[in-house]
């Protein structure tokens, strides 16, 4: 059985899983968007998500995960002012909060902890918070060599610091980025908070 274009009526490919056959789809894509409208493409709504690349969006799209993207021919694009409404409305859910606010405590607590790296330590953190880099510290066999901190997506990281209320962490107040925490604000008590929140 043959299916046919809603809109002009020609014959649709077996590839188009839409109701309308391509040409239409970039006439109704023309309508949709006007001169005033932002939109983004995959890579900056990866971005915005904290992900690694584009192709994360591409799969989240196609199983139906995120706002629904403007109709084009093998485009990926979205209306800016869509995806940050949805955004913070559900894009970024708890679980991954939750898996980045763990990660910065399990730092905060390593670092706090282990007198090398403590000995090392500026007043602030720094770029330790993220994991990213190695860093000299004790091992589990008490040996000071290069070890590894949990890697915690940066993007994600300053989400988590955006949506914790200052209220319940007084010593975040005025901090833009993990990495201007003060040294001497990292405490236990911050740690477990930080690791409950979410």
């Amino acid at each position: 059985m043959r299916r046919l274009c809603a809109q002009c009526g020609a014959v649709l490919s077996k590839y188009n899983p839409g109701e309308l056959c391509f040409p239409c789809q970039e006439k109704q894509l023309g309508q949709q968007i006007t001169d005033d409208e932002d939109t983004i493409d995959a890579e900056d709504f990866a971005r915005m998500l904290g992900l690694e690349n584009a192709a994360s969006v591409k799969r989240l799209a196609q199983k139906g995960k995120l706002p629904p993207r403007i109709p084009a021919i093998k485009k990926y694009s979205w209306l800016k002012n869509v995806v940050e409404e949805w955004i913070k409305q559900e894009g970024i859910g708890n679980k991954d909060l939750r898996m980045a606010a763990r990660g910065i405590a399990s730092n905060m607590r390593t670092c706090r902890n282990d007198s090398v790296i403590y000995l090392s330590l500026s007043d602030k953190i720094g770029s330790k918070v993220y994991g990213q880099e190695y860093v000299l510290g004790t091992t589990d066999t008490g040996r000071v060599e290069p070890i590894t901190l949990v890697k915690v997506d940066r993007a994600l990281a300053l989400k988590v610091l955006e949506r914790l209320p200052k209220e319940d962490f007084p010593e975040l107040t005025g901090i833009t980025d993990w990495a201007d925490l003060i040294y001497a604000k990292i405490n236990e008590d911050l740690i477990v908070r930080l690791e409950a929140h979410f």
